[in-house]
């Protein structure tokens, strides 16, 4: 098993560490790229599935990765649970290999996880699996100087500089971006986030 990563040992129990509720960007994904047909979605740390599953029930052909065993247990169970199917199994976001495309692909507080040099990679290899007219969300944390570190920052994260995320995506239409500053309370200890985001499509 994997020691890499604290989520690891987080999502041992049988709680659901980030709760049940999909995430919200998720609808304006969905408004995006209705789901029809053979829609196919990848979701790139998903944890312990909550989104990914949702994903499943709206309709869509669903994978996800994560590094940690008990996350892709924990999904599969919700995926079991909820009467759907789902392509969920152990992966790292600095090695992954997927040959297929996708209509949508997302990843939420996981690509700090990326090596430095991993990145320049890592995002070719995003445009490769993405259609044309698909459309990618990600978001990270990044590094503001007046904000301490949270206290639960794990083994291997690493904070973004500040527009570098949106660097990544140059001839891609941008759907959203933002830089915002939030309070989170993961952990169990109130703290402040910053965090960089886009969702755009890819035209050519």
């Amino acid at each position: 098993m994997s020691i890499r990563t604290n989520y690891e040992k987080w999502y041992s129990t049988e709680d659901y560490y980030w709760g049940l509720e999909p995430g919200d960007f998720l609808e304006e994904l969905i408004q995006l790229c209705p789901p029809e047909s053979g829609k196919k979605v990848l979701d790139i740390g998903c944890g312990e599935g909550k989104d990914a599953v949702y994903m499943a029930q709206m309709g869509y052909d669903v994978s996800a990765f994560d590094l940690t065993e008990n996350g892709i247990r924990k999904t599969i169970k919700l995926a079991n649970a909820k009467n759907v199917s789902i392509n969920a199994y152990v992966d790292d976001i600095n090695t992954f290999d997927i040959r297929e495309q996708f209509d949508i692909v997302y990843s939420t507080g996981t690509i700090q996880y990326l090596f430095e040099q991993n990145k320049k990679e890592f995002f070719e290899k995003i445009n490769r699996i993405t259609q044309k007219n698909g459309v990618v969300y990600f978001n990270v944390f990044v590094e503001k100087t007046f904000l301490e570190l949270p206290p639960d920052w794990d083994l291997e994260e690493k904070m973004w500089k500040s527009g570098e995320l949106f660097t990544f995506f140059p001839d891609w239409k941008t759907e959203r971006i933002d830089e915002v500053i939030f309070e989170d309370f993961s952990g169990g200890i109130p703290h402040f986030h910053c965090m960089d985001t886009i969702i755009c499509r890819k035209m050519i």
